[in-house]
């Protein structure tokens, strides 16, 4: 059986119902796996400074990134689970951090708190 990807949670929450919606909606497009976000990456050998753009697609490093509803949760909230690929690159992180940025950035001005994280199980090594 197939281990779970293990996963990053954040609780999203806005001052109304309506405002969580919006951010929903906006939100979808934003989490699309086929999503290239851009990494300008700087250097300067020989004190001559190169600028390179780097794309990373979120399918690269995420299985799913996911908008849920807890029955019963404030309505003006939602989680947002990150789920990870088992050979994602440490750059997966950043990414993460730079789609939470945008979210605080959004005009609906949400919290963005963690909510759960969960790794993968291992079996217990005999001994």
């Amino acid at each position: 059986m197939p281990q779970p990807a293990p996963y990053t949670a954040w609780k999203i929450t806005c001052g109304s119902p309506e405002e969580a919606q919006q951010l929903e909606c906006w939100l979808s497009g934003r989490i699309d796996l086929n999503r290239t976000m851009i990494d300008t990456v700087r250097t300067a050998p020989a004190g001559i400074e190169h600028v390179q753009a780097v794309p990373h697609r979120l399918g690269d490093y995420f299985v799913a990134i996911r908008v849920s509803r807890e029955p019963g949760a404030n309505a003006g909230s939602f989680r947002l689970r990150f789920e990870l690929r088992s050979d994602a690159g440490r750059f997966w992180r950043d990414l993460m951090v730079n789609l939470l940025q945008e979210i605080e950035a959004a005009p609906q001005s949400p919290s963005v708190v963690l909510d759960s994280k969960g790794e993968p199980h291992t079996a217990p090594s005999a001994g």
